[in-house]
């Protein structure tokens, strides 16, 4: 009986490793969509569609890493420029429908794909733990291709780019602003809750081994992914957009990251538009553009 037992506890155990390893691959060794594939998932022709030039492509390295994106110069040639960061699994071609509100006010715009996305290298995704400081990167080659000073950069991120770009900010004001549409306050809750979307409640007793594994294969830490507790030192200027019909990442998460926000020049508009996640925007555009305009103008140096 004693050697049945153990044999079930040796059983069991490895059976949860093996579980909780399959599962911490679809954390951060998801499959990688390429530019092509969100490019016709996206029913893109060309950049021409949102009001821009052909970009330069362009490469740099964080370390070793290499990431790649494309670089929009602007004729009007303002000292003022924009970093579009993307949701996860996407593309650089995913931001680019945000890209005309900025464009139109003469800001030069920077997109590349995040680690472990479209033409980025990376072996694993972190949620942001890493990302932010390849965003630091992206920020110092961006001004030196561009000459706009990095505190007239100003960063804007969807989903996860939402995410990267708060933990960024996070005790920094080298940089001009975060406009940040519905980020998930902390890389556990969104996990868990993703989980639960495409299996079931009962998924959630696999949760911290899965989140564990992930931590020991990309070595980072999951409790440090969080865009909420970051909130608590940031004092550059933040607005934070979210649809209250979000399907993917609950509107409660932009309300307890607002709630935490030290700046005093914060924003948060939940829309009552009928959007789903990220899709606010292609419901009322010209009150989505509205809405960032007036925030800039009041709370950046950014003119028209």
């Amino acid at each position: 009986m004693k050697k049945i037992l153990s044999l079930s506890v040796i059983f069991l155990t490895f059976f949860l490793l093996g579980v909780g390893y399959y599962f911490s691959s679809s954390i951060i060794s998801f499959p990688v969509t390429s530019l092509e594939e969100d490019k016709a998932r996206l029913k893109i022709q060309s950049v021409s569609e949102f009001g821009l030039p052909e970009p330069e492509s362009i490469r740099f390295q964080n370390g070793s890493l290499r990431l790649r994106g494309w670089y929009f110069k602007n004729p009007q040639k303002k000292k003022c420029g924009v970093v579009l960061l993307h949701g996860h699994t996407r593309t650089r071609y995913g931001i680019l429908k945000y890209a005309p509100v900025f464009w139109k006010r003469g800001c030069s715009l920077f997109a590349y794909d995040a680690r472990r996305h479209g033409e980025s290298a990376g072996e694993y995704g972190t949620y942001g733990y890493f990302e932010k400081n390849d965003l630091e990167r992206a920020i110092e080659f961006f001004s030196e291709i561009s000459t706009v000073p990095e505190e007239q950069i100003g960063i804007f991120g969807a989903s996860f780019g939402a995410a990267t770009a708060l933990q960024y900010a996070e005790g920094r004001n080298d940089f001009a602003f975060v406009i940040a549409d519905s980020p998930y306050m902390d890389m556990r809750s969104i996990v868990e809750k993703r989980a639960v979307d495409f299996y079931s409640p009962l998924i959630l007793f696999l949760s911290p081994i899965a989140l564990s594994i992930a931590e020991i294969r990309a070595d980072f830490l999951v409790n440090e992914v969080s865009p909420k507790e970051a909130a608590k030192y940031i004092s550059l200027p933040v607005l934070l957009i979210h649809s209250k019909t979000d399907e993917v990442t609950p509107v409660s998460h932009s309300e307890e990251i607002f709630q935490n926000l030290k700046s005093k020049r914060k924003q948060l508009l939940v829309t009552d538009w009928g959007a789903s996640h990220c899709k606010s925007i292609d419901v009322r555009p010209e009150e989505y553009e509205s809405i960032v305009n007036s925030f800039l103008k009041e709370n950046t140096s950014f003119r028209k």
